[in-house]
């Protein structure tokens, strides 16, 4: 065989040469690469590690009753100091309404045992707190609305917005009774007195809650207004109240119904067995028999311990009843407006 030339062994050399820092230079991308692709791998594990962090801090347990109570209650206090403004307007309007009540009786000489006196202040009484507590859950609908969908305890929203208010009329009903209290002079204690007016206040305030929990806003003045000519006005007047409570039926109709059909007797009765009043002869005379004919009808007040603590008993249950209807209004109206 010839011997080879050296030029072409040369250029093999070379090209040998050539091709190893090649092999070197793959195999060095390929491990950059595996390192690469774990890294990639350990920052998604990581990244996902981080968002199921994220995700369970943000998903926080909801408080229960007691816990929702106490901040509901605290947040009520803060908005309840912030509303002092227009809560003078209905104490005054309080003010003047037993001041108007007292000077026409005392003008007009209103012996102190006429029920229509009753009648004129149980109801205005009972207007006035029926208007004044649909702000309680008629104002902020929207964000009740949204709460609620997050979960807020219903029941702990209505009883830290209603014992609050509760406050409100106390001291309202106070502010009233004590104004013609006053004015009228009357023979028997005060405190005694107030009681008629603390449960009418109680139930009309069931009737605000109710109906701003069913009904909206703008309308609540107007069928508060209505409710309260009815249950007070019209179905406790003495001069309707005796043939209402003839028949069973209608006495049945008028005592679920009725406010005053309850306040009226407790207030009538008071003064009565307090003061065992003499009318004089002829009109008033016939106007006294009257009154206590219509207020010893009916059997209910009988069953339930005479007029004073069936009076009690009554309102109450009443007022309970109507903060029921305004929770079953809370929880379930207006559930496709929540955000």
């Amino acid at each position: 065989a010839s011997p080879m030339p050296r030029g072409g062994t040369a250029a093999i050399t070379a090209a040998m040469m050539h091709l190893v820092p090649r092999s070197r230079t793959s195999e060095s991308e390929d491990e950059e690469s595996e390192s690469s692709s774990s890294e990639e791998s350990e920052d998604e594990a990581t990244s996902l590690s981080g968002k199921a962090a994220i995700v369970k801090k943000l998903k926080r347990e909801i408080p229960g009753y007691c816990g929702q109570m106490k901040i509901l209650s605290t947040r009520t206090a803060i908005q309840w100091w912030r509303n002092n403004p227009s809560r003078l307007i209905f104490f005054a309007a309080m003010a003047v309404g037993a001041l108007v009540l007292a000077m026409q009786d005392a003008i007009v000489k209103s012996p102190p045992w006429d029920a229509m006196c009753y009648v004129n202040t149980h109801t205005c009484v009972g207007l006035l707190v029926s208007i004044y507590c649909l702000q309680v859950f008629g104002e902020n609908q929207p964000v009740f609305w949204r709460e609620r969908n997050r979960g807020l305890n219903v029941a702990a929203y209505e009883n830290a917005k209603t014992s609050l208010n509760n406050a409100d009329i106390i001291m309202q009903t106070f502010l009233f009774a004590a104004i013609y209290y006053a004015i009228r002079g009357l023979q028997l204690g005060f405190f005694v007195f107030w009681i008629p007016y603390l449960l009418v206040a109680f139930a009309a305030s069931g009737w605000g809650y109710a109906i701003s929990a069913w009904i909206p806003y703008t309308h609540g003045p107007f069928v508060a207004s209505l409710i309260m000519f009815v249950v007070c006005g019209l179905l406790g007047n003495p001069f309707n109240l005796a043939k209402f409570l003839k028949s069973p039926l209608t006495e049945s109709v008028v005592s679920v119904m009725s406010i005053t059909r309850w306040s009226i007797p407790m207030s009538f009765w008071l003064y009565v067995d307090t003061n065992h009043p003499t009318p004089e002869e002829g009109k008033e005379e016939a106007i006294y028999k009257q009154y206590t004919a219509s207020m010893s009808e009916g059997m209910w007040a009988e069953h339930l311990g005479g007029y004073w603590y069936a009076g009690l008993e009554a309102l109450l249950v009443y007022g309970v009843l109507l903060r029921i209807v305004a929770y079953l209004g809370l929880k379930f109206k207006n559930r496709d407006k929540q955000v």
